[in-house]
């Protein structure tokens, strides 16, 4: 079962105001159908995912990363379930991110 927190749905509501907003509906759809996809992917198999070269050392060996176009789709996972976490454009600086999302929670 995946899950997308609702911290992570915020995060696409912008990807998705901004595809539209400067690619148009087409681009959107296609982006949408490879997001669906890659989640699909995710809750088949989680572990397949790549590390997050970030969280090494901290705790952090249920976390993995898909990317999707220019976005990564940051979860965790156990034997039950997929958490989506954060949807993140791969050019943003992932650590000053994670710290910004923890303060502000």
């Amino acid at each position: 079962m995946v899950i997308v927190l609702d911290v992570a749905k915020a995060d696409f509501r912008k990807i998705k105001r901004y595809v539209k907003r400067d690619f148009g509906d087409l681009v959107w759809d296609e982006v949408n159908a490879e997001f669906k996809e890659s989640i699909r992917k995710v809750g088949l198999n989680a572990d397949g995912g790549k590390n997050i070269t970030e969280l090494e050392g901290v705790g952090g060996e249920n976390f993995r990363m898909r990317l999707v176009r220019q976005t990564k789709v940051v979860y965790e996972f156990d034997d039950e379930k997929v958490l989506v976490h954060m949807f993140i454009h791969s050019n943003m600086d992932f650590r000053s991110h994670l710290f910004q999302r923890l303060f502000d929670i």
